[in-house]
């Protein structure tokens, strides 16, 4: 998978009522519930100065009518701590006309807390 950064083609994929969740813990910037493109845009940069991705790769989908469920890896380096965290993850995607309009991310919370410690 490549990684462009490209914020702007993220949003297009978007509707501009999209609510955008990710579970964890709080010393984790990204974490939290996003409401609508302008926040959902911070977060992507947010994610852009937190992290830098090393893989990426969905491999079981699962689709019901307009929901979509994904199950996969990554593994990333936080660019605070130069710690690399590795976890398997679920997504659970609402789509309405084409676009994402929900987007619930499950991850494993504590591998990122301590990737996220300076230790």
């Amino acid at each position: 998978m490549v990684f462009t950064h490209d914020v702007d083609k993220a949003l297009d994929m978007l509707t501009d009522d999209i609510v955008l969740h990710v579970q964890g813990a709080p010393n984790v910037p990204t974490v939290g519930i996003q409401h609508g493109k302008g926040e959902v845009r911070s977060w992507l940069e947010l994610c852009v100065l937190n992290f830098r991705p090393l893989y990426c790769k969905a491999y079981r989908f699962f689709e019901s009518g307009d929901e979509v469920v994904f199950i996969g890896g990554f593994r990333c380096l936080v660019l605070s701590t130069g710690n690399e965290v590795s976890s398997e993850f679920a997504a659970h995607c609402v789509i309405r006309e084409g676009k994402v309009a929900a987007y619930k991310f499950l991850e494993d919370s504590y591998a990122l807390y301590r990737a996220f410690q300076n230790e």
